[in-house]
């Protein structure tokens, strides 16, 4: 289930949707602090970046997205809608040295029957750099409801993870080495690159509590159909080279990405291979937001 995240950290939020066809719209949830005192395990030791894996250092080009622009992507699967995912990216008014990505992940009132999530991620990052300042993400998936903080101490090159449960459990985690992207910072620096056929770029990225290294490949070219009109696109297949977290690996699925062959590279579909049949994301929407997200309200500390 984890593995189409990894895809929407490389290339938006289409590929969260995916989560939640393995597994309308409403407001985000607003979480409160447990009420017991907190269980905190013990924080282990920083997990090192494998010594074997090269991760090119890449700068931004052009960035794909406008500020204060909303794109609207929906799932489905064998013909049914499945999820919702609105995509927002603005320069922080508060932080005019960030941009602040917010996505809003909710799936369908078919799905909801089976598995509901109504997920919210937000990252901060710089907005010459794109380096990543913060994330801050609710997981509400059927009675599951965790927070997740993460930090980035890029001189000490320190990635810290701090999940609080529903019940106040506090789960810890750390990762070495390397620089790595966040979710909105990866995409944008993935789409800032000149793409071309033939191109296999390399990048490290950080999401919630896990790290994935991937490479994706530019196949070809492909003139592609959706509800927002023809576009020609270039067809991408992305893969792991290494995550953090092991088990995984096994739930890997074959991914297709079509971004538009022009300067923006704007993502407009994606296919993925779920237990049975594939799931179809398409952007459908893009309007333009006012400039300064509404981020998710974050809890209180326990």
């Amino acid at each position: 289930m984890r593995w189409p995240f990894a895809v929407f950290a490389m290339m938006c939020a289409t590929a969260a949707i995916v989560m939640a066809v393995e597994a309308q719209t409403d407001p985000p949830p607003r979480t409160t602090p447990p009420a017991r005192a907190p269980r905190i395990l013990p924080t282990p030791a920083p997990l090192p970046l494998p010594s074997n894996l090269h991760i090119p250092v890449y700068k931004p080009g052009p960035i794909p997205f406008h500020d204060g622009e909303t794109l609207l992507y929906r799932a489905s699967w064998l013909g049914v809608p499945a999820a919702d995912a609105r995509v927002l990216i603005a320069r922080n008014k508060q932080h005019p040295q960030w941009w602040t990505g917010v996505m809003w992940l909710n799936t369908s009132p078919v799905v909801d029957i089976v598995y509901r999530m109504r997920d919210v991620f937000r990252e901060n990052f710089d907005y010459v750099s794109l380096q990543p300042n913060d994330i801050y993400i609710i997981q509400h998936e059927k009675e599951r409801l965790d927070q997740w903080r993460v930090t980035f101490d890029h001189p000490d090159r320190l990635v810290t993870a701090i999940k609080t449960s529903r019940h106040g459990k506090i789960t810890t985690r750390r990762f070495s080495g390397g620089d790595p992207l966040g979710p909105f910072s990866g995409v944008m620096m993935a789409l800032s690159q000149p793409l071309k056929p033939g191109d296999s770029p390399t990048f490290d990225v950080f999401s919630g509590g896990n790290r994935y290294v991937f490479s994706f490949k530019v196949i070809g070219r492909e003139r592609i159909t959706t509800a927002l009109g023809t576009f020609n696109t270039l067809k991408i297949q992305p893969w792991v080279l290494w995550l953090s977290e092991g088990s995984f690996r096994s739930q890997s699925r074959e991914t297709t990405v079509w971004v538009t062959d022009d300067a923006r590279h704007l993502p407009v579909r994606i296919s993925s291979d779920v237990f049975f049949g594939e799931v179809y994301a398409d952007l459908i929407e893009i309007s333009q937001s006012p400039p300064s997200p509404a981020a998710p309200k974050e809890a209180a500390k326990p």
